[in-house]
């Protein structure tokens, strides 16, 4: 549910007893919790469903779903966003806590980190409020045990008067159990639940009860309790559906004037004081049944922060974990790479032997494999991207990185938790752009969707891999390295202060975000990680690209042109038959006009003709009407770029695999300043059609969906244009 619906809701709610009303269906247990609590691993754990683990704040933006059977009873699991309260100040605590009052989950497991109980604990107190019992899962038991905490269990759950269980989510420990108990809970009606508020000032307890007391305040359909103290709390959405209801004007003036009354009184404002007596009864608790052991050494992750995090040290760091990423990415890479060519030659050569020369063996061999097996052999360099990718998020570092970046951030017109959608799009812009839902300011929101599609992500990868080892084979990881990361990340800074100084001036909000505790990456976790990123790679070999593939190759081959067939034939013959060559000059003759009538044919097909129209746009920046097909079909999915180019050069059938005739002819028909203009032209216009439309589904704005086009098409234009001219102007080539 919308988080804008709120409000509307609680409207449709009045004089409607429904928070807990039966339902035939399954259980619905909802896991909630704080960001980097375990709670992604957990649902994976009971669901065995393969969800992104990252190990910092924002992994998980929209609802999850999962399901289990146990015990014979069919349970829904519901993996909620990341939220400290139920104070909405973001999209994702919108999500959770929308959830949790209008979806009404028969039970909310409140998924603990048990190494931090102070913080994780004031949630669980507003579920109370809420009147909701809470299953607390204690999760990560083991980092408990290893720091030496010792937590009376029995004790804390009688004090808090909630049941709990002690979990570890990454190894399944407990999982039974756990679930044992949700379902006890669900059949026994005990997620029920009227917290006492004995610890808020008298002021504020009087307050609570006399707007309790107003009839109309038990008809939302939620805690009369709950809706009172976020009254005082001056909570905008339940303002308004409180104002639209009827005597709606009469408990507002009564929340307002109380709220003076508090802080004429007690010298500091409602919300301030609620959240201390919150905080007063947790210490108070912990107190009694918490020992923790006396430090007498920095802790190891604050060592490797000394240096992680450090005001010098941290972006050379930063940057040489990066170099070394991606070098690994193209040397490693390498020779799996040349597994799958040979792969893909076996599977060409099988087909070219096994079937007669007809319509159909060309396009399974030029169109198909061709297609589909040129994108396919980049799988390896792709996968060790994800690979580091995951082992940054899952390690902790992700969240160091938008730390040490928050103030250059800033001067950019951004904050440091921009920089984790930044940092994404080197996988892929999808979630990249749908990540900057964490993000609190709608206008931070907006220039992050806006820059995201600039991060070059891994569907860029190929046609980089593909240039820089046919134009600048001695330093090709180095090239690959710029343009994946370095001018990709360039162009997000450069325009986000572009944006700054013209459509969003106005003072930047505020960036606060926890630092988890390092921990070593599980194998598991970052296989299901990569795996989960892999796998939509896979999907669009198998999808979007196959069927490009194919339209491609019809386009390339029709219609086709009886008259220069005829004439080049009738040239071929008359080398063929000529007595003044060698059988060598013939053959090579003869494969030179054949190459020409095949480039003859492709302009006049459907192919030719799109990017003869195309060519005028294109060529101020050296690009011919064969690269402007290739950019085109790059709207669809910049992997395509590479099947294109495979289309449209390969027009000879040398013995050579085609992986190298395709190198070949990009040697042949680049310059090392047309190649690398071609590459910064991929690098900065519009990412996939997906992408796109992702772009316009959280923008929810015909004019800014729009802008985003047309500013990405025109950036890139116009810089490769300057470097094309520029690199002519100085000599080079």
């Amino acid at each position: 549910m919308s988080p804008l619906s709120f409000s509307h809701t609680l409207r449709q709610n009045l004089k409607k007893d429904v928070f807990y009303e039966k339902s035939t269906r399954p259980f619905t247990i909802a896991l909630a919790g704080n960001p980097n609590c375990g709670k992604t691993s957990l649902f994976n754990a009971i669901t065995g469903a393969h969800q992104h683990v990252g190990n910092w704040g924002g992994v998980t933006v929209e609802v999850k779903e999962g399901s289990v059977t146990f015990n014979k009873n069919e349970i829904r699991v519901v993996d909620l966003p990341g939220t400290y309260s139920l104070t909405a100040f973001s999209l994702e605590e919108s999500v959770a806590r929308d959830f949790i009052i209008h979806e009404k989950p028969d039970v909310v497991v409140n998924v603990i980190d048990a190494t931090n109980l102070e913080r994780n604990l004031y949630l669980t107190v507003q579920l109370l409020e809420l009147g909701v019992r809470p299953l607390l899962a204690f999760n990560m038991w083991d980092e408990v045990r290893n720091k030496q905490i010792e937590i009376n269990i029995k004790l804390l759950s009688e004090l808090l008067d909630v049941p709990i269980v002690t979990t570890i989510g990454k190894n399944c420990t407990n999982i039974n159990k756990l679930l044992d108990t949700a379902v006890l809970m669900a059949k026994e009606e005990r997620c029920k639940y009227n917290r006492q508020i004995s610890e808020f000032p008298a002021e504020v307890v009087q307050v609570i009860e006399k707007l309790i007391s107003v009839p109309v305040m038990n008809s939302f359909g939620v805690s009369a309790q709950w809706l009172a103290i976020k009254l005082l709390e001056n909570d905008s959405e339940v303002r308004s559906a409180v104002k639209e209801a009827e005597g709606g004007s009469g408990i507002l003036e009564i929340a307002d004037s109380a709220r003076s009354k508090i802080e004429l009184i007690l010298g500091e404002d409602a919300q301030s004081i609620i959240a201390e007596a919150r905080y007063g009864f947790i210490a108070g608790a912990l107190r009694e049944t918490v020992r923790k052991p006396v430090r007498n050494r920095v802790e190891i992750s604050d060592q490797i922060d000394s240096i992680i995090t450090h005001p010098v040290w941290a972006f050379p760091v930063f940057f040489l974990f990066m170099w070394l990423l991606f070098q690994a990415t193209f040397v490693l890479g390498a020779y799996p790479q040349g597994l799958l060519e040979s792969g893909v030659e076996f599977l060409r050569e099988s087909v070219l032997n096994l079937m007669p020369d007809t319509v159909l063996r060309s396009l399974i061999i030029d169109g198909i494999i061709g297609g589909v097996g040129g994108i396919i052999v980049f799988l390896p360099n792709i996968l060790i991207l994800f690979f580091g990718i995951a082992i940054m998020e899952d390690s902790g570092y992700m969240a160091r990185a938008a730390f040490i970046t928050d103030k250059v951030m800033h001067k950019v017109g951004l904050h440091g938790k921009s920089f984790i959608p930044m940092l994404m799009g080197m996988g892929c812009n999808i979630p990249a752009i749908m990540a900057a839902r964490t993000l609190e300011s709608e206008t931070d929101r907006r220039k992050t969707i806006l820059l995201a599609p600039l991060i070059s992500c891994s569907a860029r990868l190929p046609v980089y891999v593909l240039f820089a080892g046919a134009l600048f084979p001695k330093h090709a990881g180095n090239i690959v390295f710029l343009f994946q990361f370095v001018f990709g990340t360039l162009s997000f800074f450069i325009m986000a202060y572009i944006f700054k100084k013209t459509l969003f001036k106005g003072d930047e909000q505020p960036f606060v975000m926890e630092l988890p505790p390092y921990r070593l990456p599980t194998f598991r976790s970052v296989l299901i990680h990569m795996w989960q990123r892999a796998e939509h790679f896979l999907k669009k070999m198998g999808g979007v690209v196959l069927v490009f593939s194919i339209i491609l190759w019809v386009l390339s081959n029709y219609p086709v042109n009886s008259e220069i067939e005829e004439s080049y034939n009738g040239k071929i013959d008359s080398v063929r038959i000529s007595t003044e060559l060698s059988s060598e000059q013939k053959e090579s003759k003869t494969g030179v006009l054949e190459s020409e009538m095949r480039l003859e044919q492709l302009k006049y097909t459907g192919i030719g003709r799109i990017g003869m129209a195309l060519e005028p746009f294109f060529r101020p920046l050296g690009f011919k009407w064969r690269e402007s097909v290739s950019l085109l079909t790059g709207f669809v999915a910049k992997e395509v770029i590479v099947s294109s180019m495979g289309v449209l050069y390969l027009a000879d059938d040398s013995e050579l695999d085609r992986d190298q005739r395709l190198k070949t002819a990009i040697a042949d028909h680049f310059t090392p300043l047309k190649g690398f203009a071609f590459m910064f032209f991929v690098l900065l216009y519009t990412p996939c059609v997906v992408a796109l439309i992702t772009v316009i589904r959280e923008l929810k704005s015909v004019k800014w969906s729009i802008f985003s086009v047309v500013y990405q098409i025109a950036l890139a234009w116009i810089v490769t244009f300057a470097i094309y001219q520029g690199g002519r102007l100085i000599g080079l080539q």
